[in-house]
């Protein structure tokens, strides 16, 4: 990189070891924890959103692109530096603000790690329920970007539920502050997951939780794979929420024991781990009848009800990555999502694969949070292996036809990256890429931030969507400006949606955007179910009213509990489905949010799919 731009960029920051052009410090800065990425032509620490503007400036004015790093823990390839590319390191900008325990909010520079504010805040009682396995590594502002889950986001969610407010400096070095609670087009939620190729987020104002007062765990063994699927359907029917529902199948309690004494079963086909929180009442109460279901078809059940105890029965689980690291095999981590239903054809497709590919392959381990669909296949191989490469592509093929066919998606918390772009046109259409692509533009219209992530290679299939984007960029001005945008008329319906379509077993509800919400509401609780988003006081509207004009907590409500949405867009009548039945989806941009509140400026909601949840038994 010109030596005249790396000399602006250090007169731009304060702190005499913020710029890094040694060629060591930037190779090693520039690769992830996995062993991807590449090396930057400079990396530049600032320690202020000052500094952040400076150089975003700075880029700008000289055309070059900017790769962001946080704690390097991302698992889809998804940091690639270059030599024209500044690494804008975000390591340094590590402080906690403020915690309000009364309020139960954090506000934190986008550099802190997560491990590091769960310390913090453990002498307040709270936590922040976001706890991805990287969390060690991982920070907020990564979380935010990557919208990270954890094995605790069945409960408690992912964190896009966790996320109040946020500080985001634009491409151009203009800043706009995203909350929850703005009106309109929620694109706080467009920003969450968007992989930082739409902004660079500096700060956070997060949601915190009380820590459970008591927490057991439980492990069941079962001889198949649909014998443990059944019994994480049959736990979330009695009603209970487990604070945690992780699966390990044959293979990967196989390949842990190999590198490490996880100390679990190795002659079963899978295993389900269970954490339950809450009052010595409550998990009393959730204990048992997690355990009594786990009995009826497991060949095993353990019971911990102590931390030591509790620790070693969840060591190889949370290990998993360590115990990859260490094995001495090369390797790829898969991220597929299916509706948890389809848990046991899933893992069949995957060890099908495997099968299919063992003149490339060793094996493929599973691993996953079974409450949420969200599975893990990890294929080892000996990349000295001439036929390894070909293997591997094609069972990574073969695993995400499958995931797509089972109604899933292509990621469920790692991202896209670049791993996966080249898939992106299996899971989206022209036009729901040509509609994310639109979103870029807006953002980012020159391309700088974290090119080549995300979005696939431009297509001559992609329509123009100028009415989109339009809307796109008017309600990015509102937040820049913070002045009014009067919101477009909803365009005529085009068709009549009433259908209902409750899959009780993945706990999900698609529903036209005409059904009355009461009659859905009736119906639910003919059926011994619930819907969050459905609020008390229905007053004649439907559904896709309710979205369209969501607000307070009834915005609230719609934002933690809309999983998918079918849509016709303004542009020509155009369909799209942005979502699905997933619980987790970070497949591309979450451009369902952007109807939350919209009045119907974007387009026609024709159907919308809902969390449920199962009515305790009494």
């Amino acid at each position: 990189m010109d030596s005249s731009v790396i000399r602006q960029f250090a007169a731009a920051l304060s702190q005499p070891d913020a710029i890094l052009s040694d060629a060591g410090d930037l190779a090693a800065r520039g690769r992830d924890y996995w062993g991807f990425g590449g090396v930057p032509g400079v990396a530049v620490r600032p320690v202020s959103r000052a500094e952040v503007i400076s150089v975003l400036r700075i880029a700008a004015a000289h055309h070059i692109p900017v790769v962001t790093r946080g704690g390097a823990s991302n698992c889809s390839a998804g940091m690639m530096a270059a030599p024209d590319r500044v690494m804008l390191d975000m390591s340094a900008m590590n402080r906690v603000l403020a915690i309000d325990p009364e309020g139960r909010t954090a506000r934190v520079e986008a550099g802190v790690i997560n491990a590091d504010l769960q310390k913090d805040l453990v002498g307040y009682g709270l936590c922040f329920s976001p706890d991805p396995v990287s969390a060690p590594l991982s920070t907020i502002g990564g979380n935010i970007i990557e919208n990270a889950g954890g094995p605790h986001a069945l409960k408690y969610g992912v964190t896009y539920n966790h996320i109040h407010e946020i500080e985001v400096v634009l491409a151009d070095g203009s800043v706009v502050n995203l909350s929850a609670d703005d009106a309109g087009p929620d694109l706080l939620g467009v920003i969450i997951g968007s992989e930082g190729t739409l902004g660079i987020v500096t700060e956070a104002t997060v949601a915190l939780r009380p820590i459970a007062p008591v927490t057991h765990s439980l492990m069941g063994s079962f001889a198949s794979a649909h014998d443990a699927a059944d019994a994480v359907a049959d736990i979330i029917r009695t009603g209970t929420v487990p604070a945690a529902l992780e699966w390990l199948d044959r293979a990967g309690i196989a390949g842990l024991q190999a590198f490490t004494d996880t100390g679990y079963p190795t002659d079963v086909d899978a295993i389900v781990l269970v954490d339950v929180d809450g009052t010595v009442e409550e998990v009393e109460r959730d204990a048992a009848t997690v355990e009594k279901v786990l009995r009826r078809n497991a060949v095993e059940v353990r019971v911990a009800t102590d931390d030591e105890a509790r620790e070693k029965l969840w060591y190889g689980r949370l290990h998993a990555p360590d115990a990859v690291v260490r094995s001495g095999h090369d390797y790829f981590i898969g991220d597929v999502t299916v509706p948890r239903n389809r848990i046991p054809e899933m893992q069949e497709a995957i060890q099908r694969a495997a099968a299919r590919h063992t003149d490339g392959l060793l094996f493929i381990a599973v691993a996953g949070h079974a409450g949420d669909g969200d599975l893990h296949p990890i294929s080892f191989f000996d990349s000295t292996n001439p036929k390894a490469a070909s293997a591997l592509e094609a069972a990574n093929n073969e695993i995400i036809d499958a995931a797509l066919d089972l109604g899933g998606t292509l990621t469920g918390e790692h991202g896209v990256g670049t791993e996966k772009r080249q898939f992106m046109t299996k899971r989206f259409t022209p036009v729901e890429i040509a509609a994310q692509r639109a979103v870029k533009r807006v953002f980012d219209p020159t391309g700088l931030l974290n090119p080549g992530v995300l979005l696939p290679d431009l297509s001559p299939d992609e329509p123009s969507l100028a009415s989109f984007e339009a809307t796109v960029g008017a309600t990015l001005s509102r937040h820049r400006d913070q002045a009014s945008v009067k919101d477009e008329p909803a365009p005529a319906a085009t068709t009549s949606d009433t259908q209902i379509d409750l899959n009780a077993a993945n706990l999900s509800l698609t529903v036209g955007a005409d059904v009355r919400l009461d009659d859905l509401a009736a119906h639910l609780t003919e059926q011994h179910m619930a819907c969050a988003a459905i609020p008390a006081d229905p007053d004649g509207r439907s559904v896709g009213a309710l979205i369209a004009a969501a607000s307070g907590a009834e915005r609230r409500a719609v934002r933690n509990n809309l999983l998918g949405l079918r849509v016709v867009l303004a542009d020509g009548g155009a369909p799209a489905r942005f979502g699905g039945e997933t619980m987790k989806d970070v497949a591309g941009y979450d451009l369902k949010r952007l109807f939350i509140g919209a009045g119907g400026a974007f387009g026609e909601i024709v159907s919308a799919t809902f969390k449920v949840n199962c009515l305790p038994v009494v």
